[in-house]
This record gives structure tokens, C-alpha cells and sequence, in this order.
């Protein structure tokens, strides 16, 4: 059975200047929690400008983020409102495009994070939004959306759903590798309540 087409994306988490999260590229704060504690994937690649900030003596203010010259994904979702599949960082499959073969317009994307003070199981919701397109940009397959009400942002972070009080799998909270999830439909129309319920909407 194919799935219903709802995504869930694993956001890494963005720690902006001033302690605001996604709200710009990570601060030096930031870059030591994701480089150096965490050793996040795409965080610690010598291509990444926020690693080479970091490798530059880590004093720099965060990097700047523009349509042009990112960071990071993550650092854009809320600019952008699209997520994608991502890339394989290791093994045979290296520079490979991560397939994400039954995403498409209609249905929910979910933008999932924690920091890493979280344990897996407490994993949140920050944002969510309705897929207008899907379309594959050099391999890797992006889930886009439209302005408008569909995109629900959760800014006050400590109101938002735990993910995986919404979503089960056998096994229990566990993500793995991959940036993304399929959710079924009764799964997603719950979340997207709760979503909308956290951003006061």
C-alpha cells in the first residue's frame, strides 16, 4: 500500500542570534552545539559556511542567508515554507539524492526539530503547511507550498506538539537516518490541529 502522501521533515535545529530559534543562521552558540557537540551531518561538512565560520575561530555573528547563499535548509524553512528529501552524507550511496517517491500537492507537510537538551521522544512540531508542488531540483525531490493560511508557524515553541504523540511506529520514538517521514491521513488531520491550535489560529 502506498502512503498517503503527508510528509514529516526532520528540521536540525537552528539556534538564531539572540536565542531565537530559525531565526537566522546558527550563532556561534550554535555552531558549537551543532559542529562540535552534536557532529550534525550536513553541519560538519568543510563545504558548509557556518563550518568554515567555525573553522575560522567561531566568532563570527551568523552567517547570512539568502535565497543565493544558504547555510542550510533549515535555516531557510520559514523563508522558503519547502523542505527536501536531502542527500546521502555516507556509505555507497554518497552524493546520492534521497528519493521521496509519494509526497504530493494536496496533502501536509510537517516541520519536526529538537535541540539537544530533547530527548528523541519529545521531538516537536514548529511549523506545518499544505504541499502546492513537488518537483526535483538537481536529485533531491522538494515539497513546496503557496503563501496563504496553509503555512502555520509555531513561534512560541514551548506550546508546540510533540511529535511523536501523534505518530506511531513499531519500535517507538525513533527517527533513524533519512530527513523525512510518511504520515498517513488520520495521523496528519490530527497533527494539523494541534499545529494550528499551539500557533493560536
Amino acid at each position: 500500500m502506498k502512503p498517503d502522501g503527508n510528509v514529516a521533515f526532520k528540521v536540525t535545529w537552528v539556534y538564531g542570534d539572540k536565542n531565537r530559534p530559525f531565526a537566522s543562521a546558527c550563532s556561534p552558540e550554535g555552531r558549537e552545539i551543532n559542529i562540535r557537540l552534536l557532529k550534525k551531518t550536513w553541519c560538519s561538512q568543510p563545504e558548509n559556511r557556518c563550518r568554515k565560520a567555525f573553522d575560522a575561530g567561531n566568532r563570527r555573528p551568523p552567517v547570512e542567508a539568502t535565497d543565493s547563499s544558504i547555510p542550510c535548509y533549515d535555516a531557510m524553512v520559514f523563508r522558503w515554507w519547502a523542505f527536501a528529501s536531502g542527500w546521502f552524507h555516507h556509505g555507497a550511496k554518497r552524493g546520492q539524492p534521497i528519493p521521496m517517491k509519494f509526497v504530493r500537492p494536496g496533502k501536509l507537510a510537517f516541520l519536526t526539530s529538537r535541540n539537544y537538551e530533547m530527548a528523541e521522544a519529545d521531538r516537536i512540531v514548529i511549523g506545518c503547511y499544505r504541499i502546492s508542488d513537488v518537483y526535483d531540483e538537481d536529485g533531491s525531490v522538494w515539497a513546496d507550498s503557496e503563501p496563504g493560511p496553509d503555512r502555520i508557524r509555531v513561534t512560541d515553541l514551548s506550546r508546540a506538539p510533540r511529535y511523536w504523540d501523534y505518530h506511531r511506529q513499531a519500535g517507538g520514538p525513533r527517527w533513524g537516518t533519512g530527513l523525512f517521514r510518511y504520515l498517513p491521513d488520520a495521523e496528519a488531520e490530527l497533527l494539523v490541529v494541534a499545529v494550528q491550535k499551539a500557533a493560536n489560529r
